[in-house]
C-alpha cells in the first residue's frame, strides 16, 4: 500500500476507481489497493462526505460505519472521500460522474452523497448516470428527490428534539443551545424541535427555579459551523447571557464542532452536555438524541443489491426509530439522573407526543 496526494488520486480515479480514504479529517491521507489485489466483479460503494466531515465522532462516522458493515456483510468494495473543500469534493463528484458515465463494464456502483453541500451539482448532473444501468446514486438527507436517476433520504430530526427538550428540565440547568448555522434545514429544523420540546414540557422537577434557554448560532453560512476553533467555543462560553448562571448544559448541534463541546465540558468539570446524532459515553453526559444514520444506510445498500432496487425517495424518522433519545445509566445498578423524576408512563406519554409533532412538522 502506498500512500500519494490528493491531485495524483484524481487522476487516477479515473482508471481505477478504486481509491480508498482513511476515517479522518485529512482529506488528502488516501490510499491505493496493492494492483496484486483483484476486484473481478465486486459491487463498489463510493461516499463522498461534506468538508472535513470523517472523523466528527457524529453523523459522518455513522455513516462510514454503516457503509462498511454492510460491505462486511454483503462482499462490497468501499471508497471513502473525505474533501478539506467543498471544491476538492466536487471535484471527486466529477470524476466519479465521468467514470461511471464512461464505463463499458457490467461492474455495479453506487455514489453516496452525505453533504447538502453539492446539491446544486447533484440536481444538474444526476441524468449523466442513465447512460449506465449499472450506475446508481443515493443522495442524503434532503426532502425533494432528485429530477433525473438516483434516490434520496430523508431523517427528520424534528421529533427526537422535541422529546430531547421536553425532558431536559430533568437536568435543572439553564441550556445553552448551539446550531451550526440556520442556512441548513436539517439543523434548523432540530434546533427549532428542541425549542419547542423545551417550552412545552410536562416534566416538574421540586424546588427547581426557572431556567433560561439561549440558542446561539456558530456561522450564518450555509455550510458554515460544523468545524469551529478552540477559541470560538471559549469565547462562546463567555458570553454574558450565558455566563451569569450557575449550572449550565449545553446541547451542540453542529456537527463536528460537538466534539469540541464535549472536551471543554470534561476539562472544565461545570457543564454537562447532550449527545447529539451518536450515544456519548461521559459523567457529563445524561442523554443522547442519536440519528441512526448507519441503520438507514445498511438498509439502502440491501435495497439497492435486491431485485427492486431503491425506492426513489425515502424518509426514517422517529415513528421508524431511526432517531430516538437515549438516557444513560451513571452508576452500575444502571441508575439515571431522571430516575424519579421521569416515569415510564410520563417518559411514554412524551415520546408519542413528540412523534405526533414531528407528523405534524413536516406536513
Amino acid at each position: 500500500m502506498r500512500y500519494i496526494s490528493a491531485s495524483a488520486v484524481l487522476t487516477a480515479l479515473v482508471s481505477v476507481m478504486m481509491i480508498l480514504t482513511s476515517c479522518t479529517q485529512d482529506g488528502d491521507t488516501i490510499y491505493i489497493p496493492d494492483p496484486a489485489d483483484q476486484p473481478g466483479r465486486v459491487p463498489l460503494v463510493a461516499v463522498v462526505y461534506a468538508p472535513g466531515g470523517l472523523g466528527d465522532r457524529g453523523y459522518n462516522d455513522l455513516i462510514c460505519c454503516g457503509v462498511e458493515r454492510a460491505a462486511r456483510k454483503m462482499g462490497l468494495r468501499t471508497m471513502q472521500m473525505s474533501p478539506k473543500t467543498v471544491d476538492e469534493g466536487l471535484e471527486y463528484l466529477q470524476l466519479l460522474f465521468q467514470t461511471m458515465t464512461d464505463a463499458e463494464d457490467t461492474i455495479r456502483r453506487l455514489v453516496i452523497v452525505a453533504s447538502t453541500s453539492y446539491d446544486d451539482y447533484l440536481r444538474k448532473n444526476c441524468s449523466l448516470l442513465e447512460a449506465n444501468p449499472h450506475a446508481d446514486l443515493l443522495y442524503l438527507e434532503t426532502k425533494t428527490p432528485l429530477p433525473g436517476k438516483g434516490s434520496t433520504f430523508y431523517m427528520p430530526y424534528y421529533g427526537a428534539m422535541f422529546e430531547a427538550g421536553a425532558i431536559a428540565p430533568v437536568e435543572d440547568a439553564d441550556v445553552l443551545l448551539v446550531g451550526a448555522n440556520p442556512k441548513a434545514p436539517a439543523i434548523a429544523s432540530a434546533v427549532e424541535g428542541f425549542v419547542d420540546g423545551y417550552r412545552h414540557s410536562p416534566v416538574k422537577v421540586d424546588g427547581a427555579t426557572e431556567k433560561k434557554l439561549v440558542t446561539v448560532w456558530l456561522s450564518d453560512d450555509a455550510s458554515g459551523g460544523f468545524a469551529v476553533a478552540d477559541t470560538t467555543v471559549l469565547r462562546l462560553l463567555k458570553v454574558v447571557e450565558w455566563s451569569e448562571y450557575n449550572r449550565h448544559l449545553i446541547v451542540p448541534v453542529c456537527g463536528g464542532s460537538s466534539a469540541v463541546f464535549h472536551r471543554f465540558s470534561e476539562m472544565l468539570d461545570i457543564y454537562n452536555f447532550v449527545g447529539v446524532d451518536i450515544t456519548e459515553t461521559s459523567s457529563h453526559c445524561n442523554f443522547s438524541v442519536v440519528k441512526h444514520v448507519d441503520r438507514a444506510i445498511e438498509q439502502c445498500i440491501g435495497q439497492w443489491l435486491s431485485h427492486d432496487g431503491m425506492p426513489k425517495h425515502q424518509t426514517f424518522g422517529l415513528a421508524d426509530g431511526y432517531t430516538d433519545v437515549v438516557i444513560h445509566p451513571y452508576t452500575d445498578d444502571s441508575k439515571t439522573r431522571f430516575d424519579g423524576v421521569l416515569s415510564d408512563e410520563l417518559r411514554q406519554r412524551i415520546h408519542q407526543e413528540a412523534v405526533r409533532k414531528e407528523a405534524d412538522y413536516e406536513k
